[in-house]
């Protein structure tokens, strides 16, 4: 129900919607007062954390954990460290590449995104603006436990619910796409987090599309060219045979040719008889 409370104002999906009127449907009207005070847990729990894996702690805390499912949460400071050694100077491959994208195939609640925000703030980066965080886990509860937490925290990016194996996201980040091992398998399911439909990322989507749109008109044009003439290639010539007399003009044309060397200055047109044959 969180999940989908802050996806639908920027990404609306009837289908989101129904899920939660059939949700809440089953609890009464002082039941139903709970969740938002539980939220407001949530939120004020970042406040005072600033950077944490609030709910990934407290789903491995309850024994929520599934090992069938490999669901072995990954410490919170583990994952500050491995973005340390993994990024060592983010700003630099922003500089580079115009942003920089930093995906978890199997995520979890989104510690490792969230240990990867830490370490821009920490380096002084706008990971608002300048970092897309992508995320997939095959557990649907635990893609929009980290769904919630990266849309608290104001990463740009989604979270992809379906498997790494047989679902992996393919092309370009800013235009997620997921391909199927598997035609029968069931689509992936993409949630927007609201940071992803700010300014920075739509002009930046755009951008991307039309230099795409123009270097494919430019390609196009290229492969309309019609194909330059093969050129055959030009065999060396023979050295003169031994024995073959050089006729005048033959002889002061080497006499000419052989100036451009330092002994030439010294050498008589007569002395070419000397080479002959």
């Amino acid at each position: 129900m969180a999940s989908s409370a802050l996806a639908q104002p920027a990404d609306f999906r009837q289908s989101r919607e129904d899920e939660y009127m059939q949700i809440i449907s089953r609890y009464n009207k002082e039941e139903q007062d709970r969740f938002p005070k539980m939220f407001l847990e949530i939120v004020e729990a970042f406040e005072e954390e600033k950077f944490a894996d609030i709910l990934g702690d407290l789903y491995m805390q309850l024994d929520m954990g599934s090992k069938w499912r490999g669901q072995f949460f990954t410490p919170y400071n583990v994952c500050v460290m491995m973005a340390k050694m993994s990024a060592t100077n983010v700003q630099e491959e922003i500089d580079k590449s115009g942003y920089m994208s930093v995906c978890d195939p199997c995520c979890g609640g989104g510690a490792m995104l969230i240990g990867f925000a830490q370490h821009c703030m920490e380096q002084k980066v706008n990971y608002h603006n300048n970092v897309l965080f992508v995320g997939q886990d095959i557990d649907p509860i635990v893609a929009r436990m980290c769904y919630i937490q990266m849309s608290l925290l104001g990463c740009p990016g989604y979270v992809v619910i379906g498997n790494s194996l047989t679902q992996p996201i393919v092309g370009n980040p800013l235009f997620p796409q997921t391909d199927k091992v598997n035609p029968d398998l069931p689509d992936a399911d993409i949630w927007y987090t609201p940071f992803w439909f700010t300014e920075a990322w739509h002009y930046r989507r755009a951008l991307y599309q039309v230099t795409s749109l123009v270097q494919s008109c430019v390609s196009s044009e290229k492969q309309d060219e019609p194909t330059p003439p093969v050129v055959p290639p030009v065999e060396p010539l023979s050295p003169p045979a031994k024995g073959i007399l050089f006729d005048e003009e033959t002889k002061k044309a080497a006499f000419q040719q052989m100036n451009l060397f330092e002994d030439s200055e010294d050498l008589d047109p007569n002395d070419i008889d000397e080479l002959d044959g």
